[in-house]
């Protein structure tokens, strides 16, 4: 996690790849806009560097570059592929899978939305199976991961297929739902601000998204800590303190804190690698 409580140069730490691009969303997120010449002096990097992450940072729509400096994304956030989305965060993915696995109790009935962080917890369940669980997705990646696991029992949530995501959605998915109760559900989302709650490009996503929500006991959002930027167009109609949101430990404790006072708890997951 980066801390930068007195605005301190962080020439000293040691930063990672990855967590120097975590501080530049929280400067970001902060102040509205960036400059390179003072990211250059914060985190002891050539101006080179600092723009070099700032065209990456641009290619996943999480800023957008103006002369010598970045702003927030101007208008609506835009969908990444599900094939750019399955290569980026994967040691943040599976952390957050681990922890959410960890909530998961033998004979629970859960859903399991689709996306790319949510498929890290069907690999888990596959390879480390409970007892007496049953698992119900409209994601398609999902169901034939879990097919042959004899110890889970799975129900396919059809309805109209949206190529992009590789899952179901629609009427006839959302009705599939509504009828259910589950003791868990697992969702993947697009963004989340303290402002806005969840949001998603996809007005059909948004409708399934809180029909998913409406139908469960506990609710966990799986979100890596690049999902903490900018809106989408279709906000995801439910009580923000319907939800707790598992992410990595990009998060920063203000961010934590102005969650909470919205009424959303955040539960930060470990980062595997250094256990």
């Amino acid at each position: 996690m980066i801390m930068n409580e007195n605005n301190g140069n962080l020439k000293q730490h040691r930063l990672k790849h990855d967590e120097k691009k975590a501080f530049i969303l929280a400067e970001l997120n902060q102040k509205g806009s960036v400059r390179v010449s003072e990211l250059s002096e914060q985190l002891g990097l050539s101006s080179v560097s600092i723009r070099n992450m700032l065209m990456s940072l641009e290619k996943e729509y999480l800023l957008q570059r103006t002369w010598g400096g970045a702003i927030k994304p101007i208008g609506t956030a835009k969908e990444m592929s599900y094939q750019t989305r399955e290569t980026k965060y994967l040691r943040e993915k599976a952390a957050i899978a681990q922890t959410a696995y960890d909530y998961i109790e033998e004979g629970n009935t859960i859903y399991i939305d689709s996306g790319t962080t949510t498929f890290e917890l069907v690999k888990l369940l596959r390879n480390k199976p409970k007892q007496n669980i049953l698992i119900a997705t409209n994601a398609f990646d999902h169901a034939t991961e879990l097919i042959g696991t004899p110890d889970l029992r799975i129900i396919f949530a059809g309805g109209e297929i949206r190529h992009d995501s590789r899952a179901t959605s629609g009427y006839i998915t959302t009705d599939t739902i509504r009828k259910m109760i589950f003791d868990k559900v697992f969702i993947g989302i697009e963004h989340i601000s303290y402002e806005h709650g969840i949001t998603t490009p996809n007005i059909q996503e948004a409708d399934l998204k809180q029909t998913i929500l409406n139908s469960a006991k506990q609710c966990f959002v799986l979100a890596d800590y690049s999902k903490f930027w900018d809106d989408s167009l279709i906000q995801v109609n439910v009580p923000q303190k319907l939800y707790q949101v598992i992410t990595d430990w990009h998060i920063t404790k203000e961010e934590i804190r102005r969650f909470n006072a919205k009424g959303i708890h955040c539960i930060v997951a470990p980062d595997l690698s250094e256990e």
